[in-house]
Order: C-alpha cells, then structure tokens, then sequence
C-alpha cells in the first residue's frame, strides 16, 4: 500500500521594491526556485499583502516612495513573526548596521548574484522555522496582562505605561514594555542577549543583530535619570543586561 503523498505549500516572499526591472528579476527568478511571491511597491501595498494572506519572508528595498526601507522594516519586526533581508544599492556600512538594528535578518547590496540571495534566503527561512512549517506569519502575539510593581513604579501592561509613586508616566511600545516586564520579572539576575530575544522579540539571536541593545538603549531615555550613566539597566560585560535591585527609577521620566 502506498503512502500517501504530503504537499507542502511553498514559503511566501513578499518583494518590496519600487524598481520594476528589479522586481520582475525576483518575481521569476524567486518562482523559479518554487517559492510563491508577492510584489509591492511602497509600504501601503506591503501593508495589504500582509493583511490578505501569511507572508514567511520580506526582501525590502530601502529607497521607497512614503515609508523608507528602514521605517517599514522596524514595523515589520515589531508587528510581525517574519524574516526580513534587505536589498539595498546603499553599500555605507552604517546603512547596514542601521537596518539590522531595525531588526533586519540580513542585508544584502546591489548588484546581487542571485545564487548568494537564494543562500541567504534559505539561511533566515531556516532560522525563522518557515522551511518546516507554513503560514508562520501572524501578528506578533501580545503577552503583557496585569500590573507590575518595582521600586515605588508600576508597569502597567495593558496600558504600556510605566508611572512612577509621584504619578510620572513613561509611555512604551509593545517591545520596551516586554522587555521591561522581563527585566523586572528576573530582576537581580544577569539576563542574556540570547535569552532577551527569544523572550522578548521572540526569534534566536544572531551576533550582529543589535536590536536588544537598541531596545534597551530606548528603555533607558524613558525610565533612568540620566540614560548615558544608567544604574537600573546595567551592562554585563560579555554577558548581557541586568535590571539591579537597588537603585531608584527616574520620577521625571516621559
């Protein structure tokens, strides 16, 4: 008897690019290599593939009509479980620090050999689990219920408010507050990179994704005194981030 045969639907690349040479190259060549793909030219069209059906893999242009390359690729990780690689003419290594710290899987300059996109394609679609399973793409799911309290503060999770005992409040993000409610939740004990990601932007790390560091970096402007010298956040060097037990939280915070 013959087992039957399991169909796997193939990832689901959505192409950003405003260049119509640009974009037809990917459309054949992605289709080619069997993956199905969706084109848009701005973020407007992005944002509408995105509600229409699951994406597992964003290739981004930077230079866009409207929303730039950067600002669609800090929505997209802060919204959605999905890899993103940008394709870029910028070859500044600042463009590219910048776009991973935006949150960025990989980045990639023109002219490209198609071979080593397809590699690196693969690469983050291994990373990200959509090789194994499909329409992973999702909004990100919200975990942040209830109130907590630490040092005469409390971080309200449904409100995404941090108000201090003198009624001081620091408006944040979806991120900043899951990265403050785990701090606080594990304050006192050394919290790594590694274990930041996954508890907070929920993907594994990779050495040069810097987007914990940036998000820490944003947490400190809005809850220690003075961000540049922090004492609550504090740096372990070669290990990660801690929120220290004694030290007292901002009460002029915004």
């Amino acid at each position: 008897m013959n087992e039957p045969k399991v169909h796997q639907i193939p990832p689901h690349i959505l192409v950003v690019e405003d260049d119509p040479f640009v974009r037809d190259v990917l459309d054949i060549y992605l289709r080619g290599e069997g993956y199905e793909v969706t084109l848009a030219t701005d973020g407007k069209d992005m944002r509408r593939v995105l509600a229409d059906k699951p994406v597992h893999l964003v290739i981004m242009d930077l230079r866009l009509p409207g929303e730039d390359g950067f600002a669609l690729t800090r929505y997209l990780r802060e919204q959605y479980q999905v890899g993103i690689i940008i394709l870029s003419t910028r070859h500044e290594i600042m463009d590219r620090v910048v776009g991973l710290e935006c949150g960025a899987d990989d980045y990639l300059t023109k002219p490209f050999e198609e071979r080593e996109l397809l590699a690196r394609i693969r690469s983050v679609l291994r990373r990200t689990g959509a090789l194994a399973n499909t329409a992973v793409q999702t909004p990100r799911r919200e975990v942040l219920h209830g109130k907590l309290s630490y040092q005469g503060w409390t971080l309200d999770q449904d409100a995404g408010l941090f108000v201090s005992k003198n009624g001081a409040e620091a408006m944040l993000t979806g991120n900043e507050c899951r990265l403050l409610a785990h701090l606080i939740r594990n304050a006192g004990h050394v919290q790594t990179r590694e274990d930041l990601m996954m508890s907070v932007l929920q993907r594994e790390w990779d050495p040069m994704d810097r987007s914990i560091d940036v998000l820490v970096t944003r947490v400190r402007h809005k809850v220690e005194v003075d961000p540049k010298r922090p004492v609550m956040i504090k740096t372990v060097r070669g290990a990660g981030y801690i929120l220290t037990p004694n030290a007292a939280f901002s009460d002029t915070a915004a």
